[in-house]
């Protein structure tokens, strides 16, 4: 008989776990019980403060895509074709490291401050990209424009949270993932039509006038304390002075559990990048990044241990211990990683394909992905609608959506290396498209019902870290591959100087004999298989993690609200 329930406990959560799995935590039993529920948003505030909050994950996402048009105007412009990973990567390395502290600070200093002031840095960097005058300064401006641009993502998940009531989440999920889906189906578009010498920085200035649009909304529609405002109104103001207020609020702050996180994940980008190209695999320098970088891995992970069990010290850890112990969040957790590896890997390579291989045009290429990027948008929609219309475990949808995912992604490995586009890559691409839509969108509904109500922001925080450390991964990996199959093929074809400002600027490749511009065309059709292949090796493995989320009995999402498949 199946019967409603207003909360089904996770396993690891705190109904199923004994005194000394409560004691080992920063947060007294007491402060567990006496946290307020939010006081929901009704009316032209939930209306805008909606409005705000899209706006801003618009932005942020599409941050992530405009580049899969623009990277090759930009780097030839700049002459560091070379350097084109960095582009993609560097802006991904900060979005991954902070997401988790933007989640956690916002408990501290107030969701609506945290996200207005993650937006604004967003803003200011933009500007900074834009008026970049060399390789390096762009680099630079994009590492502190993912930092702002990971604020921008995760609160507004934990908005959501304070937003509405738990039944309205599949709707607001619903909005999330179109956002998400339209901003990489809007980015290689616009990178396209801006994908000009003279034009390319609207890329990035584009963010400034937007950017203050959302910011203004969000001023205007969030209450001061939001989510818990109306119950808090009436207490007295804690900030007696500035150095009262901040200091207890920043040592509640895990910063030395961020700076390793962050160092772990720039070196071992940077192993990767560099790595056969710079210098050799086997050289001190590629040892050296890639043994730090698995040390500060593990020491993030004990940190992290260490940060939950004692009650005594002030930080909250960035990734609790009890999410190592709890299987269903792991299990969505590595979902959300395995989904972005394939994800970013695919939307940045099929325009570059297009570009070098084909000879499409930016937009042209940008318009040909929308098989993939708007079928994704599709995807998040109808996997939503699932769950709240089909009395069906959402575990089994987002299994199918998966397996959607391996099967499209596997068939785009199979596109013949010529320089025509093949009319079977179109199709492949939908396929693909909307698996990864719809068990990303799903993923994004299960962190609700897998965790305490105490940890849904770090939670929700750690779901789109996980999403776009696996995209920063998978990027530095099939860059990698690729700068090192393209220094294996190429010196037999080209001469070494030829060979020198061809990975500077590939437009070069037009000024090449006919014989050798072919050759050459085939050996970058190879290495785009070689990566599409890597990426369909990858969804497969997401078919295993969704297992983790098994449990008994199952999430239900339906009709009139949460239940139990007893």
């Amino acid at each position: 008989m199946k019967s409603p329930t207003p909360k089904i406990a996770p396993a690891g959560s705190m109904a199923a776990e004994d005194e000394e799995s409560v004691q080992q935590s920063n947060v007294e039993p007491e402060a567990l019980d006496s946290e307020p529920t939010p006081d929901f948003l009704f009316g032209w505030q939930l209306h805008l403060t909606t409005f705000g909050i899209c706006l801003g994950l618009f932005l942020v996402n599409m941050e992530v895509t405009i580049v899969s048009t623009s990277s090759l105007a930009i780097v030839n412009d700049l002459q560091s074709y070379d350097k084109l990973g960095w582009i993609l990567t560097g802006y991904l390395i900060t979005y991954t490291g902070f997401i988790i502290p933007w989640a956690k600070s916002s408990d501290v200093f107030g969701r609506k401050t945290c996200i207005i002031s993650s937006l604004i840095i967003f803003i200011i960097f933009s500007g900074g990209c834009a008026a970049a005058q060399t390789i390096n300064q762009l680099i630079i401006c994009r590492v502190f424009q993912g930092l702002g641009a990971a604020g921008g993502f995760a609160l507004v998940l934990l908005f959501i949270h304070g937003m509405v009531p738990k039944r309205k989440y599949p709707l607001y999920g619903s909005f999330t993932a179109a956002t998400i889906s339209i901003a990489n189906l809007a980015g290689p578009l616009v990178g396209g039509a801006l994908s000009e010498p003279r034009t390319w920085r609207w890329v990035f200035l584009l963010n400034v006038p937007a950017g203050a649009v959302a910011v203004i909304a969000l001023t205007v529609a969030v209450p001061q304390g939001f989510p818990y405002h109306l119950k808090r109104a009436s207490q007295p103001p804690e900030m007696s002075d500035i150095k009262s207020y901040l200091l207890p609020r920043i040592r509640r702050l895990d910063l030395f559990g961020a700076m390793i996180l962050v160092a772990a994940a720039l070196l071992l980008t940077t192993g990767l990048l560099e790595g056969g190209v710079q210098w050799e695999w086997n050289s001190a320098q590629s040892i050296l990044l890639l043994t730090v970088s698995g040390l500060l891995w593990f020491a993030f992970f004990w940190w992290e241990r260490l940060v939950t069990m004692k009650i005594n010290w002030p930080q909250e850890p960035m990734f609790p211990w009890r999410f190592v112990r709890n299987r269903q969040l792991m299990g969505v957790l590595l979902s959300s990683l395995l989904n972005g590896l394939p994800f970013y890997i695919v939307v940045i390579l099929i325009p570059q394909r297009l570009e070098t291989v084909n000879g499409e045009s930016p937009i042209a290429s940008g318009i040909k992905l929308l098989s993939y990027t708007l079928v994704a948008a599709v995807g998040g929609i109808i996997a939503n609608a699932m769950v709240v219309t089909i009395r069906i475990a959402p575990i089994y949808i987002m299994w199918f959506f998966a397996a959607l995912n391996t099967i499209g992604t596997g068939l785009l490995a199979n596109i013949p290396s010529t320089t025509t586009i093949s009319p079977q890559m179109y199709g492949y691409a939908a396929i693909a498209g909307l698996g990864i839509g719809g068990t990303w969108s799903i993923a994004i509904l299960y962190i609700a019902f897998v965790v305490e109500e105490r940890d849904i922001g770090t939670g929700s925080g750690a779901l789109v870290e996980f999403r776009i450390l696996g995209g920063a991964l998978g990027l530095a990996i099939t860059a990698a591959i690729m700068e090192n199959y393209l220094w294996r093929h190429l010196p037999s074809i080209v001469t070494p100087e030829q060979l020198r400002i061809l990975l500077r600027n590939t437009a070069f490749i037009n000024t090449l004999p006919l014989d050798v511009r072919s050759a050459v065309l085939k050996v970058f059709a190879d290495g785009y298989t070689l990566q599409v292949k890597i990426a369909a090796g990858i969804s497969a493995l997401q078919l295993l993690t969704i297992g983790m989320i098994w449990k008994s009995p199952q999430v239900l999402v339906a009709g009139k609200g949460i239940s139990a498949d007893e």
